[in-house]
């Protein structure tokens, strides 16, 4: 709620939340280094062989097979939002990713490694898929792009990693009150976000619900590739895993990064994506319960 009450806010009262407008990147990286507390980012150093090709297998799938797949199915259906397909198809899999995983009896430690992956990997696959597919009509350099993905990423994960060395007490006093600050950080981005773009959002109101028709069809796109993946070539992580990672996605990041770039269109979509990104919990549960799909042998480090 707390995203849409940011969004409300942006939309509103534009003037007392534009003030906010220039924190939204330092809000995000705040917001990714708690969320990074509980991370283990050395998880990738230790595969070999077949678990490093199975990482890279869905790593290729999220970061890369299943945005070209979304942002086609758009360019002949939904032309004006194939944009902002492509970008919210194609950020990394979220770092609420194992925690859903377990909640739903799910591979575990794939799904880390695969949110691992795909963070590290996501400043150069998201701005290189928008300039191959739309260089021509985008004025705006891949280097600008990978610069602010790679900054907003790397920034918190690098504290992280330093405050795990230097102030782990720090860390764990942060861990413990995080959920109420990360409230109050998503509050400041959404409010931040929108506030320049007050006047389209009270004006389209139609473009609002037409965006959230699209998140919906998007996240149940999104659990329907990684299903398919996941029953085709999972090995550890099976097919219910695979619609955990592709859905549960950083849409936040996305806000931020398509707000700096795209206008209202791209921006709102990932925005209003908070909504199926929850609700998608209950067709998941079903899917586990009805069709059987249960945890692989092996779950664990």
């Amino acid at each position: 709620m707390a995203g849409y009450a940011g969004l409300a806010t942006g939309a509103f009262a534009p003037v007392p939340a534009g003030e906010l407008t220039p924190f939204i990147s330092h809000a995000l990286i705040l917001i990714l280094f708690l969320s990074f507390l509980d991370i283990d980012f050395r998880t990738l150093i230790r595969l070999r062989g077949r678990d490093l090709a199975q990482v890279a297998g869905w790593t290729l799938a999220k970061l890369v097979l299943l945005p070209l797949a979304l942002w086609a199915v758009c360019r002949l259906l939904i032309p004006g939002w194939a944009l902002a397909v492509l970008l919210l198809a194609g950020t990394s899999a979220g770092v609420m990713v194992p925690f859903f995983a377990g909640l739903l009896g799910a591979e575990i430690h794939r799904s880390l490694q695969v949110v691992v992956a795909t963070s590290l990997l996501l400043p150069l696959t998201l701005p290189g898929l928008t300039k191959l597919l739309l260089g021509q009509e985008l004025p705006i350099p891949f280097s600008h792009m990978a610069r602010m993905l790679g900054m907003i990423i790397f920034i918190p994960l690098l504290l992280t990693l330093l405050g795990r060395r230097t102030a782990p007490a720090l860390l764990a006093w942060l861990g413990r009150r995080r959920y109420p600050l990360m409230l109050v950080l998503v509050f400041i981005c959404n409010a931040g976000v929108f506030a320049p773009f007050a006047g389209f959002l009270r004006s389209q109101a139609d473009q609002a619900l037409l965006a959230l028709t699209v998140s919906i069809l998007v996240a149940l796109a999104a659990a329907a590739g990684g299903l398919a993946w996941g029953l085709l070539f999972g090995d550890r992580m099976s097919g219910l895993g695979g619609a955990i990672a592709f859905t549960f996605s950083n849409s936040m990041l996305v806000v931020v990064f398509a707000a700096k770039f795209f206008g209202p269109r791209a921006t709102l979509l990932p925005a209003l994506y908070t909504l199926p990104f929850f609700l998608m919990i209950l067709p998941l549960r079903w899917l586990k319960t009805r069709l059987g799909l249960e945890r692989p042998a092996g779950d664990g480090v």
